[in-house]
């Protein structure tokens, strides 16, 4: 126990040390991006053409077209970033290239067909209305954009629909949830938008805030199952979320960032949702931008020139698809400058918490999955590949193939490009059973008094 204990302390002092080093960098960054902003907008009263739906119409491989300024999205069986990344991303960016048209004044989304959705691939469309709405009400004096549409025929996913969806977003009251319906539901969501994040970064950081929000949501889903976060379970989701989004500002380029959560309580296997994503360079993208001489790029290259000499770049393995997977293991990061600097170590931690939950959770209701979009590249997390490291002094590799060899390609169920497909930017989507086992991670709640398992 005391041995668990100096680990615990030493872990949290430095994070805390990074987390003040980087805090002090972001002050400096918030305000410059700020002044930016406020240049650019000063006059403007609001959002004239929203950069969201540019750069998702500049990945379109195909279009819907509109009528007499209607567009009509009708939502395919599945829409899943995690089960048909290629379907959901095409009509994702479909979409944005139809109302980039200025004409469309009305939406109309037929969800008939849909049975199997996930947060991320819901929201993101939901982005592409609600930017549009925007702009529509900056050109036409305040007007709204009319949406209309039909409901899936699973009440669960209408519910989804209800809560996280349009409905919620564009304020159509007389279809919001009732009052016995949001009982059973948790909903988090928060959105640091391009054209509205707070300018003062010396004042509370809206990042952090959302962060500590998100917790909360996630402590308010287990308590709803007689569980709750340990107190180590709270910090390090907080601390990695943290991360994530820090790694969002710092590297994306176009600060927009959603973080969503979401559980249906009625449902006989509740499932916990979240979606994070962010808008701006792909992680490969960011990679890319490094000094070529300098101390990342030496990290990444031995890889890269591996795969070229061995003939297996293709189509279905490419260039940016390895730099995906390099970024994702430990001290590997774009502003990196030497063995002493740490960057990097957010989405290997996240990783890490994630494998503990799936590890929790793979009992007979099903297992935990998460997916990455980044650029043209799909990864998926399931516990089948762990994030370890071979030998205690090396830093923690996740390579997706049997022998955990980077130098190797990694298994295409796991890790593959998705063609012609693109995200402008980055996707975390996950979801897991609450059907919990012991961990130092959650600890049982019995009648308001909690025990450690």
């Amino acid at each position: 126990m005391p041995t668990i204990n100096n680990e615990q302390a030493r872990f949290r002092q430095k994070m805390i040390e990074r987390a003040e080093r980087r805090f002090q960098s972001r002050i400096q960054k918030l305000r410059r991006q700020a002044m930016k902003r406020r240049n650019l907008q000063k006059g403007a009263g609001g959002i004239k053409s929203s950069k969201i739906i540019e750069m998702l119409a500049a990945k379109a491989v195909h279009t819907l077209g509109s009528t007499n300024g209607e567009i009509r999205v009708t939502i395919p069986r599945q829409l899943s970033i995690i089960d048909s990344p290629e379907l959901a991303i095409d009509l994702l960016t479909a979409f944005a290239h139809g109302v980039s048209n200025g004409n469309v004044q009305k939406i109309v989304f037929d969800h008939r067909a849909l049975e199997d959705v996930d947060l991320a691939a819901n929201s993101l469309l939901d982005i592409v209305a609600t930017e549009r709405n925007a702009e529509f009400k900056w050109r036409h004096a305040k007007r709204k954009l009319r949406v209309a549409g039909y409901y899936p025929k699973n009440q669960a996913l209408k519910r989804l629909i209800k809560a996280t969806g349009i409905i919620k977003h564009m304020e159509i009251a007389h279809e919001a949830l009732t009052h016995d319906e949001t009982r059973d539901i948790r909903v988090f969501e928060a959105r640091n938008r391009s054209y509205s994040n707070p300018g003062d970064g010396s004042k509370a950081d809206f990042k952090d805030r959302q962060q500590a929000n998100f917790v909360d949501h996630i402590q308010k889903c287990l308590r709803d199952h007689g569980w709750e976060l340990s107190e180590l379970g709270t910090y390090f989701l907080g601390t990695y979320l943290g991360e994530i989004l820090a790694n969002a500002e710092d590297h994306a380029a176009y600060l927009d960032w959603t973080v969503q959560g979401y559980l249906d309580n009625t449902l006989d296997v509740p499932m916990c949702e979240i979606a994070i994503f962010n808008f701006g360079r792909s992680i490969a993208e960011s990679l890319q931008t490094v000094d070529k001489n300098g101390y990342t790029w030496k990290q990444v290259a031995p890889y890269i020139e591996k795969h070229a000499k061995r003939n297996l770049f293709g189509t279905a393995w490419r260039e940016e698809d390895l730099l995906t997977v390099v970024a994702l293991q430990s001290h590997v990061s774009r502003l990196n400058t030497s063995e002493e600097t740490t960057r990097g170590q957010g989405t290997v931690e996240f990783i890490e918490f994630f494998q503990r939950i799936n590890d929790l959770c793979n009992g007979s209701t099903g297992g935990a999955k998460m997916a990455i979009v980044s650029g043209g590249t799909y990864i998926l997390f399931d516990g089948t590949y762990r994030m370890v490291a071979p030998d205690p002094d090396a830093g923690k590799i996740i390579a997706f193939n049997a022998t955990n060899d980077l130098y190797e390609k990694p298994d295409s169920r796991f890790v593959k490009s998705l063609g012609d497909y693109r995200f402008p930017g980055t996707i975390i989507s996950i979801k897991f059973p609450l059907s919990l086992a012991d961990s130092t991670l959650v600890e049982e709640v019995t009648n308001g008094i909690e025990h450690d398992d």
